[in-house]
């Protein structure tokens, strides 16, 4: 085989494995990020719900509403159940600080959650405290 014949045939062969690890790579980042999205949905439907614990009028302007929720109980068994389903997708500091705000309802086991949420989707280091995300206490606001 003449070099030139070598060469070319060299070249295709690297472009085709090439074309197969890009593809490869390719499907991979894809499937993580259909993953990540599918989280950050999962997330904020657990969210909206905690915040509606706390504001039962709120319920109003979720999109996703479950038309047999109405009260705070209603909600609690909604992310009791969202709890048991996060126990496949979430990381621990998620399921745990979750299980820490269906078991006592606070602000601030509310706020927990956000933070372990941030934590598991993006922000891998613990950029942000408790303190930093508190909103001032407005009157005529029925806080638990």
């Amino acid at each position: 085989m003449e070099p030139i014949t070598q060469i070319i045939l060299s070249l295709l062969g690297i472009v085709g494995i090439g074309g197969i690890v890009t593809a490869l790579l390719n499907k991979s980042k894809e499937i993580e990020f259909q993953k990540l999205e599918q989280k950050q949905k999962r997330y904020k439907s657990m969210l909206l719900y905690m915040d509606v614990y706390f504001e039962p009028k709120n319920i109003k302007y979720l999109s996703s509403r479950q038309p047999d929720i109405d009260s705070a109980e209603d909600v609690m068994e909604y992310l009791r159940a969202e709890f048991h389903e996060m126990l496949f997708y979430a990381s621990k500091g998620v399921v745990l600080t979750a299980r820490n705000f269906i078991e006592a309802p606070s602000r601030d086991n509310f706020l927990n959650v956000v933070l372990a949420m941030r934590k598991d989707l993006w922000i891998k280091n613990r950029d942000l405290e408790l303190t930093d995300i508190q909103l001032k206490e407005t009157s005529g606001r029925n806080r638990k």
